[in-house]
Formats: structure tokens, C-alpha cells, sequence
């Protein structure tokens, strides 16, 4: 459980240090996002999963991945770390982001409205979920499954950075609360923050409702009732193939 926590805080914290510390360099910003990420799963991947996101946490509790305790756990540890990688990159860099009160946040563009924002934020961190969850779906092909040739780093940072490509420049595409909420905190300025709080939120809800339902390989009527009302849920049950065997068997 400590393993987690760490894992969690600093690698959210790392994302958050480099985004802090990386202004106007040399490679475009969506790159170094993605390579933030993919860093980040590769090395705390097979510790706690590199959720390092609390819309993904969220996604992976609706879904009966994650027990109360977990989430609970991750989610501290994300807003910490954050928090504390934010610190150390203001502090860490040029006297000028001492006074830069914006210095890493994620601000929106004021060509859209903020109804517009979270929109795109709620978008974004759907697509993002939807790649997580496919990854982790016990019924695909193990070409497709995160275990293969370890792709599960990759996608996850082609993923991010490609987004990042697509609404970066209208949202600063956080598609992460705590991502957003760390810098914020430590430059005390919480302008727009409820945007990317709320939008990414409610993208990871819509996206882990999606693919549950519709996207999954074992999608039917019969697992949906049973991930809401079965206290002991399995994700590795075919549960149309059971209830087809036991009607056959009636007969």
C-alpha cells in the first residue's frame, strides 16, 4: 500500500515538476507531455498501475478495479504529489517563475467559453479513458492487452500527447484535476480551476460508462446487471455465455 502511494505521488509529481520547469523550450509542448507520460507508466506501471490521474482512478473504480481504500489512497497521493512537484519546479527554476503566478496552469483560451472548455476537457479525458480501459480488458486479444511488448506506456503517452495536440492550444488539455489543481495551489491562483476539475471528472465518468456498456468485449445486458447489483463482480466472467448455458440446461 505504501508502494502505491509513493508510486502515485511521485510520478504524478514528476509530470507536474517538468510542466512547471518546461516553458517555451525547444521541442513542442505535446511531445514533452507525452514522453512525461510514458516515462512515468514505464517506470511506476507495474507498482500502482501509473493511474497518476485522478479521472483515471475514477474510471478504474466505477469499473470494480479499485476497492474504496485504493481510490481514496491514489487520490491523496496524486493531489500531494502534484502539489509537491509543482513546488519544487517553481523553486527550482529561474527567479522569474517566483513572481509568475500562471506559471504551469492550464488556462483557457478566451476565443472559447468556458462551457466550451469543459466540454473539450470532458472529451479529451473520455478518449483518454477509453484507450485506458481497452488496455486493461480482460476479453481482448493479448495482441491488444496492455502486456503486449509492453504497450501499455506507449498508447498511454501517444495517447495524452495526441490529445494535447488537438485541444492544447484552446484548454492547456489537463484532462487531469490534480494535474491542474497542484499548480494552482502553489501559485495561489485558482482562476477557472472548477473547468478542469469538473470536465475531466465528468469525462472519465462518461468514459468508463462507455466502454463498460457499449466498447467492451464481454459487453451485455447480463454483466451490466451484474456490475451494478452483484457485490462480488467478476471481470473475468462471461456472464451471457452463463446465463446461456444455465437457460439451456432449464430446457
Amino acid at each position: 500500500m505504501i508502494r502505491i502511494f509513493l508510486a502515485e505521488m511521485i510520478g504524478l509529481g514528476v509530470v507536474c515538476f517538468m510542466v512547471m520547469i518546461y516553458q517555451n523550450g525547444p521541442v513542442a509542448g505535446p511531445i514533452v507531455v507525452g514522453l512525461a507520460f510514458t516515462w512515468v507508466a514505464w517506470v511506476f506501471g507495474p507498482i500502482s498501475g501509473a493511474q497518476v490521474n485522478p479521472a483515471v482512478t475514477l474510471a478504474l473504480f466505477l469499473t470494480r478495479r479499485l476497492s474504496v481504500v485504493y481510490t481514496i489512497i491514489c487520490l491523496l497521493a496524486q493531489v500531494i504529489g502534484a502539489m509537491a512537484g509543482a513546488w519544487i519546479g517553481k523553486i527550482a527554476g529561474p527567479a522569474a517563475y517566483a513572481s509568475n503566478n500562471t506559471l504551469g496552469l492550464t488556462l483557457r483560451n478566451p476565443d472559447i467559453s468556458s462551457g466550451q472548455a469543459v466540454g473539450l476537457e470532458m472529451l479529451g479525458t473520455a478518449l483518454l479513458i477509453l484507450c485506458v480501459l481497452g488496455m486493461l480488458d480482460e476479453f481482448r486479444a493479448p495482441i491488444w492487452a496492455q502486456g503486449h511488448v509492453t504497450i501499455f506506456p506507449f498508447a498511454f503517452g501517444v495517447t495524452q500527447a495526441l490529445i494535447a495536440c488537438l485541444i492544447g492550444g484552446l484548454t492547456g488539455s489537463s484532462l487531469n484535476p490534480a494535474r491542474s489543481l497542484g499548480p494552482a495551489i502553489v501559485n495561489q491562483n485558482f482562476i477557472e480551476i472548477w473547468i478542469y476539475i469538473v470536465g475531466p471528472l465528468v469525462g472519465g465518468i462518461l468514459g468508463a460508462l462507455l466502454y463498460e456498456m457499449v466498447l467492451c468485449d464481454a459487453a451485455s445486458l447480463p454483466r451490466l446487471k451484474a456490475w451494478f447489483t452483484h457485490a462480488d463482480f467478476d471481470r473475468t466472467k462471461d456472464y451471457q455465455k452463463e446465463e446461456r448455458t444455465t437457460a439451456d440446461t432449464a430446457f
